[in-house]
């Protein structure tokens, strides 16, 4: 029982090692939805030589039983396997090389004392041909992701183990063993991978000469691992009957809302293709109306005098004043281009004495001269300014005499 339990120990070390790497799967963020909410199968079926793979790798390994030192050899896997699904897959492989170890008595595998240890090395060939059922746990957990680069893939084996003499040493035995470990798979390509398994054996003493009792080997090699076939999955459009993780109550009713929307759609559609003639129609009148008004705009008579009007004592328009000046403006002042306009500035005699008023009708002539010339735009050789005063009563009215009249 000792001896399992180093075997495992041994496994289950190497293995707390690489569970970083699941919580490195478990931040990817490219096969979620804008929930942030992790998108699941079902998966499409892939064809029967898509998802298939194959890798080799070298590392080391120790065999263990009691009475004995283990010494770290070295170890060649071999692996061809194939991917059911994103989460399930199994594959067949070969793992071999030597066994040795240190052993305080002589036996067929070591007869040379070493002076040092006072032991002797045992050393004898093996070759595990062993069949893996593998699950992929990244997947299961964080959702199928094929740009994902870090894999963990845990799985239990189980084969014939061989074990053969050295350097014309004839021995030879078969026994069945068993175990689990960790493949490690990190994303190079689209198509290779490069690979780190963890594997832990149990099986026999016979298998190196020890009669009965249960020996046991830990190995950890780097390899490379190439995708044969199809590498990717997508997932499935319909949704299989009894398929758990969707509600299927749900998604039909989200398909009849979408069918209601597509119909409502090709009503929109239809009134928006009736809203273009319409609107084709509205240019045309548009552009006849604009015609009539270019053609209206060549006969246009202006008509003068004009007149904007004052609070007492101001010389700045208020915006009812302001707007019939740019009526008049775009009427007549625009219209007739080759004409000179006068613009008068007067105030109310029977209000205040000579020389403000005088001043007021400067002030009053001068805002509306600088708003022609810098707002509309009008050459100055088109306006000639007057100031008036309160000598003349140009409308025999107080209140309208408080004006600036253009002609």
């Amino acid at each position: 029982m000792k001896l399992i339990g180093k075997t495992l120990l041994c496994t289950v070390m190497a293995t707390a090692m690489l569970l970083p790497s699941a919580g490195i799967s478990a931040q990817e963020r490219s096969n979620r939805d804008e929930n942030n909410k992790i998108i699941r199968g079902p998966y499409m079926t892939n064809g029967i030589w898509d998802n298939w793979f194959i890798g080799a790798g070298v590392g080391i390994g120790a065999f263990f039983d009691g009475g004995y030192t283990p010494i770290a050899q070295p170890v060649l896997d071999v692996q061809l396997g194939k991917w059911f699904t994103p989460d399930m897959g199994a594959r067949i492989g070969y793992q071999g090389l030597t066994i040795s170890e240190w052993s305080s008595k002589p036996s067929i595998f070591g007869t040379e004392l070493d002076a040092e240890r006072n032991k002797y090395r045992r050393s004898l060939g093996y070759a595990y041909i062993h069949a893996d059922v593998m699950w992929n746990i990244s997947n299961t957990i964080a959702g199928y992701n094929e740009k994902r680069f870090w894999d963990v893939i845990p799985y239990v084996h189980g084969g014939l183990f061989r074990s053969y003499g050295t350097k014309g040493l004839h021995y030879g035995g078969n026994e069945f063993a068993a175990g689990a470990g960790i493949y490690n798979t990190m994303r190079l390509h689209e198509r290779v991978n490069l690979s780190l398994d963890v594997r832990g054996i149990l099986v026999r003493g016979d298998a190196h000469g020890v009669n009965g009792g249960v020996s046991g080997m830990a190995s950890a090699s780097l390899g490379v691992v190439v995708k044969l076939g199809k590498p990717d999955w997508k997932r499935a459009v319909d949704v299989p009957t009894g398929y758990k993780p969707y509600n299927t109550a749900k998604i039909d009713a989200l398909n009849d809302t979408a069918r209601q929307l597509k119909e409502e759609n090709k009503i929109v559609e239809q009134q928006n293709n009736d809203l273009a003639k319409a609107n084709e129609e509205l240019q045309k009148e548009n552009n006849l109306l604009n015609e009539e008004v270019d053609s209206l705009k060549s006969k246009s008579v202006c008509v003068t005098p004009g007149a904007v009007f004052f609070e007492i004592g101001q010389t700045t328009l208020d915006e009812r004043e302001l707007f019939h000046l740019d009526f008049y403006v775009k009427t007549c002042i625009l219209q007739d281009a080759n004409k000179v306009f006068h613009i008068t500035g007067y105030a109310d005699k029977n209000t205040g004495y000579k020389a403000r008023n005088q001043q007021l009708s400067e002030l009053r002539v001068q805002y509306v001269y600088d708003l022609l010339k810098n707002k509309y735009n009008i050459p100055a050789e088109r306006l000639v300014v007057h100031a008036a005063g309160a000598e003349q009563d140009r409308f025999n009215s107080p209140t309208l005499n408080r004006c600036v009249v253009l002609e």
